[in-house]
């Protein structure tokens, strides 16, 4: 905190700050601030007068994420064309007279109107994914469910340290307060290969919306990939100074090097968040974590949930998203287990072989309470009572 005084003492030569006794009654109790100091060095004497509450504290710093400034439109618009330049369908033909003078006219039109691009996934660069579900090819917006990321694999009891390159089993379950090991499958669908793709593994709390302020950074691995038309015919094991990996050309499965120990909040709900981007041809804004938005980003929803039947899941929503306030509507819907993603990643089968309840199951939105309320009694008798989800 800074500020100024209204004399000429600001004049004087810096000087150390010294401690200031505080009044402020948020405090309830005089406390010494010894950081609240002037432009001139000097101490501000009237910490806190007229004040109800200090500040709010600072958002806490998320290590390997730049602070860099808002910028909601691109600082140019690109000119696009539905086929890419060397798709020109009144190109002449390779080798002709006449392909020398197209391509000077080609060289002509760049110097007076700049670059024109074709489709984004057929120009020489990376298109880099991790995918929401296992028919995702990267279109964005997704309408879809985005929550149940084939690509965000998790191996409980398992230090990253000694943790194996391949995980043993497609998905896994987090298990609080032990070691888990996170890993990711990254691919590039593009025509250029990409060298020291960033790797970002989060968790959030659940929310209707994610930002750097919510993010809990686990760890960054990197990892190369080539082009979509490089394929390995099994998975091959790649050494970096960077990182260790297994690649099958255009994509590859990498682990999160730090350890993630989970606790056991909101009834064991917690979101994981990958976002892979290269920051010089396939980047992504710092602020972006929406994986419906954005191909660079997938998420994965944890549950854990009691085993015991009748089973029911309460899952506490944070209705705040400070960044950019609104309306927000949720909706619940009853699906069978074979159209859950998700299910069919985690038993290896399209069909999961699991069947719908055969008794009444109660769903639906309790009106929304201050956090820490009690959960509102729903009258129900215990042998009678439905499962919610």
């Amino acid at each position: 905190m800074t500020g100024r005084h209204d004399n000429d003492d600001c004049r004087e030569p810096e000087r150390p700050p010294k401690p200031v006794h505080c009044g402020c009654r948020c405090h309830g109790e005089a406390v010494v601030h010894v950081s609240l100091v002037c432009d001139c060095g000097r101490p501000v004497v009237h910490c806190g007068a007229g004040a109800d509450s200090c500040p709010p504290p600072k958002t806490k710093p998320q290590p390997g994420i730049v602070d860099a400034p808002d910028q909601a439109e691109p600082p140019f618009d690109t000119r696009t064309t539905p086929t890419a330049s060397w798709e020109d369908p009144d190109r002449p033909p390779s080798g002709s007279p006449g392909e020398i003078q197209w391509f000077r006219g080609r060289l002509d039109e760049l110097r007076r109107k700049g670059p024109t691009f074709g489709p984004r996934k057929n120009e020489f660069l990376p298109y880099l994914l991790v995918r929401t579900a296992s028919s995702d090819h990267g279109g964005r917006p997704y309408s879809g469910v985005f929550w149940e990321s084939p690509d965000i694999l998790v191996l409980p009891d398992q230090e990253a340290a000694s943790a194996p390159l391949l995980p043993a089993l497609a998905g896994g379950t987090a298990k609080a307060s032990v070691p888990n090991t996170l890993y990711a499958h990254v691919w590039n669908l593009g025509r250029a290969p990409a060298f020291r793709v960033r790797v970002e593994f989060y968790w959030f709390d659940p929310c209707l919306g994610f930002s750097r302020s919510a993010a809990n950074l686990v760890g960054v691995a990197y990892v190369d990939l080539g082009d979509r038309f490089t394929h390995f015919d099994q998975w091959t094991e790649v050494e970096q100074p960077y990182g260790r990996w297994l690649t099958r050309g255009c994509h590859a499965i990498v682990a999160c090097p730090t350890t993630w120990v989970p606790s056991y909040v909101n009834n064991g709900h917690e979101c994981l968040v990958v976002r892979a981007f290269e920051p010089l041809m396939d980047a992504l804004h710092p602020d972006q974590f929406s994986a419906s938005a954005d191909r660079h980003v997938a998420q994965r929803n944890i549950a854990v949930v009691p085993a015991s039947s009748p089973a029911m899941v309460d899952l506490p929503l944070d209705l705040g998203w400070h960044p950019r306030p609104g309306e927000a509507e949720v909706d619940v819907e009853l699906v069978p287990p074979a159209a859950m993603e998700w299910l069919r990643i985690f038993t290896h089968r399209r069909n999961p072989g699991l069947v719908p309840p055969t008794e009444h199951v109660s769903t639906g939105l309790l009106p929304p309470a201050p956090l820490g309320a009690g959960r509102r009694v729903l009258g129900l008798e215990p042998e009678r009572a439905p499962r919610r989800s």
